[in-house]
């Protein structure tokens, strides 16, 4: 699969490498690299999403988002490669459920530093960071790693997720659905619902109907309410906007040679 094959919707290809720099030949990464292209890094983490899905959903989204960001980008004439997805990150709130794996934010900076070295040394200094996990200790130790490369290695950085950039005509957002059940920040309706949407292989549907909604993340490693799923309608909508916003966003930092 390549981008020009990449489409809004179910995905057939599991794969996390796809259009990713570990297809590309060293001779085609140091041809990015010496070209100026920026990279796109996925980040997220392999933790437990209730008994209805697997542990995968966090890294699917970074990965497939970005991917959807580099093609954006390319229609925008913005050449972009995309970092190997990395999963190692920090679980607070999931610790405990079998699953989800969590690395000490002292490993967590040391592995991105030399992370971003290697890409330093072949040329890249514009990196632009989609991170798909909230944890705040997780969210603490990227900004601490962005600080410490920013300063040491002379790279821009940049995390999507927190990137506040004013764009003007920006997309339009779909509207919330209004009777949807608070909190629902982890493997409720809007994650079970996005998962479906690209990859329904992976939601146990069955499973999913059958569960109540939990304020907290006790008993069953989901916030939310997974079972009204089915009512999210405007999930792909939502992605093609949040695509779109984050486009304008890196391409203002690129044609105004911003740094934020």
């Amino acid at each position: 699969m390549n981008d020009t094959e990449l489409k809004f919707g179910i995905q057939s290809d599991l794969s996390i490498f796809a259009d990713t720099l570990v297809e590309m030949t060293w001779e085609e990464v140091k041809t990015a690299g010496e070209r100026g292209d920026s990279v796109i890094f996925p980040i997220a983490v392999v933790e437990a999403h209730g008994p209805h899905m697997d542990l995968s959903p966090d890294i699917y989204f970074a990965y497939l988002f970005s991917r959807y960001l580099k093609k954006n980008l390319w229609t925008k004439g913005i050449n972009t490669v995309i970092a190997p997805p990395y999963y190692w990150g920090i679980n607070s709130a999931t610790a405990k459920y079998p699953g989800s794996f969590t690395v000490r934010p002292e490993t967590f900076k040391a592995i991105m530093f030399d992370i971003f070295s290697s890409l330093k040394e072949w040329g890249f200094s514009k990196v632009f960071i989609v991170n798909a996990h909230g944890d705040n200790k997780h969210t603490d130790a990227i900004e601490e790693s962005m600080n410490e490369i920013k300063q040491k290695l002379n790279m821009q950085v940049y995390r999507m997720d927190n990137l506040d950039i004013q764009i003007e005509n920006g997309p339009e957002f779909p509207r919330q659905r209004e009777d949807r059940f608070e909190p629902d920040i982890h493997a409720g309706s809007i994650e079970t619902a996005s998962m479906y949407a690209f990859y329904p292989q992976k939601v146990r549907k069955e499973i999913a109907l059958k569960l109540k909604p939990q304020k907290g993340f006790d008993p069953f490693a989901y916030c939310g309410d997974p079972a009204s799923f089915i009512l999210e309608k405007d999930i792909i909508e939502y992605f093609q906007a949040d695509v779109e916003l984050d486009s304008l966003k890196i391409e203002t930092i690129l044609n105004n040679d911003k740094v934020i």
